[in-house]
């Protein structure tokens, strides 16, 4: 603190306090006077203090009195008082002065270094409690300030969350559009010329697709809501179908893709099949865009097993362009690539790896990489996984569904989008459903009330009326029919927040755009059986 603490002297003889201020004089003190008890409440009550010096006989109005009005005033109340007196021996005085709250007495004659010391005393505690009161302030307005910025950031992360949903929903939704209609091109026997030309279609929208996922999962990444899950899965069969969706591409570059599954490996683990799933595709997707000709090899080994875990190393190896030594550091940051030449040629969206990484450190693992540029890198990571004493994963119903006729099925499909009315009709009509279309909320609860449907599949974002609102609606109607009607949310968001509304608003469950027919097919078919 920069100001001079004030001292209030009061005496009704102005020579006593003369002798208090020059015995005072070379302390870093303001000193200031009052000859009167009137005086020293009126000065007491506009000027904080740190300490009166206080005497005690004084005509009209004595120490005593004036100290217990200087006292009424709140802000006085614990302000050091010290009694100057020439009768502290008399019990009188000594009770008097407890009673009025005094916190010292000096008797007179008095002698300097007991005056100075006791007012240095004082001094020092009062800095201390003014430097306290002051970093109190101080943290409070850094509270404050801690507040308004996680006001700000949890603003920010609801707007960021926001426009991703919002632009989840827009390019999803075409790309449902694209990604159905292309499998239904493929369904319906194409000329070998017209195959070649579908083929491209569908990898152009795959790799959109996959640029959406990226941009999505880095979001839900660097807000910490990744979850992991831990299922039984055939490590065999999850690289084998790997490979097997990188056919097309691997073919059409002329290039050998090779699997290489060490024996001791266990037939079954447990763990995030989903996860290691994606972090394969990103690496593997990696080596084939970056090799030009050669081999790309995923080799899995065990490297320790204990207590029923098995840590299992993953190898992915090209012959590739490699990577310069003083940009192996850098790949693993976002939206970075080796070089601007890298994207220009090669596109994607630089987080490939910096999710990869994520992905692999947030289960315990680490990834490593070695490069030799114009020989090839090798990508490398381990990853825990449980021990299963199956021998093999019986494959899911949703897997092993075969398309068959869901005729007797009446289906209301809520859609504001026309090419998505069209593309969900075809496969209903395919399985020979009964269809009505509705193309906003308010029209669906209309339709809703005036038919009998077996299922609703229900778009969330439409004009007029949300699909959260037409639900809310639908249920609120008087009959068990509309409390049980299996109302299935279509949505082309992939938050995990957007999901639980979806039943917080009582849908049956969800399909995400762009739909996998065998999910629609396995989602809508049990209601056939309940009719």
């Amino acid at each position: 603190m920069n100001v001079k603490p004030k001292v209030l002297i009061v005496d009704d003889r102005v020579k006593n306090i003369i002798v208090l201020e020059e015995m005072l004089a070379d302390l870093d003190i303001e000193l200031v006077r009052a000859t009167s008890g009137l005086e020293a409440i009126e000065k007491a009550n506009k000027t904080e203090f740190a300490l009166v010096l206080m005497d005690v006989r004084m005509p009209g109005m004595d120490g005593f009195e004036t100290v217990e009005k200087i006292r009424k005033d709140p802000l006085n109340e614990l302000i050091p008082i010290i009694y100057i007196t020439a009768f502290y021996n008399e019990d009188y005085y000594r009770v008097k002065g407890i009673k009025t709250g005094a916190v010292d007495f000096i008797t007179k004659p008095i002698i300097p270094d007991i005056l100075i010391g006791k007012v240095t005393v004082f001094m020092k505690i009062y800095k201390q409690r003014k430097n306290l009161e002051e970093e109190i302030v101080w943290r409070e307005q850094i509270e404050k300030d801690l507040k308004k910025a996680k006001n700000l950031a949890e603003d920010a992360t609801r707007a960021k969350q926001k426009f991703l949903s919002t632009m989840s929903h827009e390019i999803r939704t075409p790309l449902n559009a694209i990604i159905n209609t292309v499998n239904l091109l493929r369904e319906e026997e194409p000329r070998a010329d017209q195959m070649e030309s579908i083929d491209i279609l569908k990898f152009s929208a795959d790799n959109l697709m996959q640029i959406v996922n990226d941009i999505l999962d880095y979001s839900k990444i660097d807000a910490g809501r990744i979850e992991f899950e831990k299922v039984e899965f055939e490590l065999r069969k999850l690289l084998t179908g790997i490979k097997h969706s990188f056919d097309y591409e691997v073919n059409r570059r002329s290039l050998k893709l090779e699997i290489l599954i060490d024996e001791n490996i266990p037939p079954v683990v447990q763990g995030d099949s989903t996860r290691l799933t994606q972090i394969l595709i990103n690496l593997v997707g990696n080596a084939v865009k970056f090799t030009e000709k050669g081999t790309i090899t995923i080799e899995a080994k065990p490297i320790s097993e204990h207590d029923g875990q098995i840590d299992i190393g993953f190898f992915i190896i090209d012959t590739g362009i490699g990577i310069p030594k003083d940009m192996i550091g850098m790949i693993f940051e976002s939206f970075t690539q080796a070089s601007s030449s890298t994207t220009r040629k090669y596109g994607g969206t630089g987080l490939g790896l910096a999710i990869t990484q994520k992905l692999v450190e947030m289960q315990g693992g680490e990834i490593k990489v070695e490069s030799k540029e114009g020989k090839g890198s090798t990508f490398s990571f381990s990853l825990p996984f449980v021990i299963s004493d199956k021998t093999f994963v019986e494959d899911d119903a949703f897997q092993k569904t075969s398309f068959h006729s869901l005729k007797g099925l009446r289906v209301l499909v809520v859609e504001d989008n026309l090419v998505n009315q069209k593309i969900v009709s075809k496969y209903l009509s395919k399985w020979e459903t009964q269809i009505d279309i509705a193309d906003n909320g308010k029209i669906a609860v209309d339709m809703v009330a005036k038919n009998h449907y077996d299922v609703v599949l229900m778009d969330l974002h439409m004009p007029e009326m949300s699909g959260y609102e037409a639900t809310l609606k639908i249920r609120a109607m008087k009959d068990d029919y509309y409390q049980d009607l299996p109302i299935i949310a279509l949505t082309a968001s992939v938050f995990l927040e957007d999901r639980e509304k979806i039943f917080q608003f009582g849908m049956t469950g969800f399909i995400t755009k762009p739909f996998n027919p065998k999910e629609l097919f396995w989602t809508i078919s049990p209601f056939l059986k309940k009719r």
